[in-house]
């Protein structure tokens, strides 16, 4: 018995053992279903958020979507396979991407609480509107997001500080307002931060030192306000700043030289004040820098000549002063150079000409002096050279007709003297030349019609922009106007000389710039005849030959110039009759054009040309015939009015015979007579 007792014990063990491991198998596979169900309760709710965000869009944008619908064979869906749409192993949806698709719709009808796993988001490039809604916030794993170029409006959440996983932030060319959340900050993964072309408004938050991991900061083309944080200068791996185009006050900090990573730094167009720290000697790696259109003051430091990688200096519209250093001349990687609208006195170094890739330089609108050098010859890239409106004297160096890739010379407003360099003639690229308010004197070069980039209308307009940011532009007198000429319209030839001592005559060769769009000849010691050619320049617009010694008539060819839309003639010593022509007579209804030729007739003057004098005469005496008939006709109806007058009268008075209608008859008789005789007086 005890034997059999043990044994049924042990059964009872075994049997016991098995129960217990079925009920954890039993346990453990519920806990499994359990898990798998709330997966697919996800996943289809990330499904139907996705289908009732596309519901919301626009029918003419909804349609972009096609691949987003239902299975309808089996009844499954798998929204991985949906265009943009990346899934994780477990099927869920970790990217989005739809950039460009122009998609129309709000953001806010987006479900974001249904995107746990969100990793990517971008929806740039559409014309997405509505706000940002604070349930972004909840994207706990979200490492990219951008929503740039759209129409989104209103404030960016305090929530999307929450995203501490993320390392790149694009919100960019929208309609975003408010102040920037200091809860950015607590973003301290961030790499990449954009809130260009918005309306955001307030201070930079002071704590933006905290992100140590930023490399580009573009907080440009907004309204803040407030100075610069020092905080900054604690972004160590920053790579790119752009403050540019907003209104921040203060001085540079001081420590900007700390940034050594920097490679490009825009924080023009603000209002910062002070120096120029020369702690940006340090920025050894900065390959742009600008800080025009601020009023930035003092010298500029020597320092610069340290940054050896720099292609890009603009510094105009300030107001700098003292001279400009020698050391620029180091910055050999140097191809643009803006200094103009300053206060820089002094020479031009002549260190500038080691720069040997400078294809744009400014000095437009100082207070330099001197005479240029002959080593501007070897600036054999340059494109743009604008000096204007300083105190440079001496004469025009004729190397610089060596520069065969330059586009525009602007040299107006400053004091040279001698003659124009026969040489300028073989600058085969010049568009626009501009000497004008200086000492020149001698002869306009006749090889002017060698300049070939105007002999026909020019149709590459874009080729003389450097970047976006930093169009070339200068000003000219245009249609009489002095104005600013933007480079990258249309409107880019032209050739001033006016407000000189040149004297001769004008080369007939310059009829053949045909593309040719302003010349200005004015204010000069012009004589001769204006050349008939002149009419050939087909594209020419604006014709200025004012205030000189021209003579002779005025060519019947400037009447085909149907593009001409300014012309002054006026002061010189012009003769003979005015062309007629429908266009022609349009440009001076006044008389302005012509005034100050005396010898000019014809319309619109009050002279009269001595062929249209006998006209004049026949005119006279067709008027004299159309009063005398006038007259003749006048005089006969005073006498058939006499008469009916009289025999009706007698009638009358004879069948009544009262004695009162009698008198009266009379009386109006008499009064005919008199005017009839009165008539034939005045015809005697």
């Amino acid at each position: 018995m005890i034997l059999i007792s043990e044994v049924a014990v042990d059964v009872l063990l075994v049997l016991l053992v098995f129960v217990s491991s079925s009920k954890l198998h039993i346990s453990v596979s519920g806990s499994s279903f359990s898990s798998i169900g709330e997966k697919q309760v996800q996943l289809d709710g990330e499904v139907e958020s996705l289908l009732q965000w596309k519901s919301t869009l626009m029918n003419q944008t909804s349609s972009l979507l096609p691949s987003w619908n239902r299975n309808s064979t089996n009844g499954t869906i798998s929204q991985c396979k949906w265009y943009g749409i990346t899934c994780n192993s477990e099927g869920s949806v970790t990217e989005l991407n739809l950039a460009g698709m122009g998609l129309q719709g709000a953001l806010h009808d987006f479900n974001f609480t249904s995107f746990a796993n969100f990793v990517s988001l971008d929806l740039s490039e559409n014309k997405l509107s509505g706000f940002i809604p604070s349930q972004i916030g909840n994207l706990s794993k979200l490492t990219h997001l951008t929503l740039s170029n759209n129409l989104i409006s209103g404030l960016i959440p305090q929530q999307i500080g929450n995203l501490h996983s993320l390392t790149n932030l694009w919100l960019s060319f929208n309609q975003l307002n408010g102040s920037m959340p200091a809860s950015i900050c607590n973003l301290t993964n961030l790499i990449s931060l954009s809130v260009r072309a918005n309306n955001l408004s307030g201070i930079i938050p002071r704590e933006i030192g905290n992100l140590r991991s930023l490399s580009a900061l573009i907080l440009s083309s907004n309204t803040f306000t407030g100075s610069i944080p020092s905080s900054l200068t604690d972004l160590t791996a920053l790579r790119r700043l752009f403050l540019y185009e907003n209104h921040l006050t203060g001085s540079i900090p001081h420590d900007i030289g700390n940034l050594r990573s920097l490679y490009h730094l825009s924080l023009y167009m603000n209002k910062l004040t002070g120096s120029v720290p020369t702690s940006v000697g340090n920025l050894r790696n900065v390959t742009q820098f600008s800080l025009s259109d601020n009023q930035l003051s003092g010298s500029l430091p020597s320092e610069f000549g340290n940054l050896t990688m720099l292609t890009l200096l603009s510094l105009d519209s300030n107001s700098l002063s003292g001279s400009i250093p020698a050391s620029i001349g180091y910055c050999i990687e140097l191809t643009y150079l803006n200094l103009g609208n300053n206060n820089f006195s002094g020479g031009i170094p002549n260190e500038l000409a080691n720069a040997g890739l400078l294809e744009y330089l400014q000095l437009n609108d100082n207070n330099l002096s001197g005479s240029l050098s002959s080593s501007f010859g070897k600036l054999q890239h340059l494109k743009v050279l604008i000096l204007a409106d300083n105190y440079i004297e001496g004469n025009i160096p004729s190397e610089f007709c060596s520069l065969h890739d330059l586009q525009i010379l602007s040299l107006r407003s400053n004091k040279f003297n001698g003659s124009i360099p026969e040489e300028i003639t073989k600058l085969y690229q010049l568009r626009i030349l501009d000497l004008s308010q200086n000492n020149l004197t001698g002869l306009i070069p006749k090889n002017v019609g060698n300049l070939k980039k105007l002999l026909t209308i020019l149709d590459d307009i874009s080729t003389i922009t450097y970047y976006a940011s930093e169009d070339v532009k200068l000003n000219m007198v245009i249609k009489g106007i002095s104005a600013p000429l933007a480079i990258f319209l249309s409107y880019n030839s032209a050739i001033d000389l006016s407000s000189n001592n040149l004297t001769g005559n004008i080369p007939k060769e310059i009829g053949l710039l045909k593309g040719l769009y302003m010349l200005n000849l004015s204010h000069n010691h012009f004589s001769g005849d204006i050349p008939a050619s002149v009419g050939d320049m087909s594209g020419l617009e604006s014709l200025d030959l004012s205030w000189n010694k021209l003579s002779g008539n005025i060519p019947q060819s400037l009447t085909s110039m149907d593009s001409l839309g300014f012309m002054n003639l006026s002061y010189n010593k012009l003769s003979g009759k005015i062309p007629e022509g429908t266009h022609f007579e349009t440009l001076s209804w006044d008389g302005s054009v012509f005034i100050g030729n005396d010898l000019l007739c014809g319309t619109p003057t009050i002279n009269v040309c001595k062929g249209d004098q006998n006209i004049g005469s026949t005119h006279a005496v067709e008027k004299d015939d159309q009063e005398d008939a006038n007259e003749r006709l006048l005089f006969y109806g005073v006498i058939a009015m006499g008469f009916v007058a009289g025999f009706w009268g007698l009638f009358l008075v004879l069948l009544l015979r009262k004695e009162e209608w009698w008198t009266a008859y009379w009386r109006n008789v008499d009064s005919v007579a008199v005017a009839i005789t009165r008539h034939n007086k005045k015809k005697l």
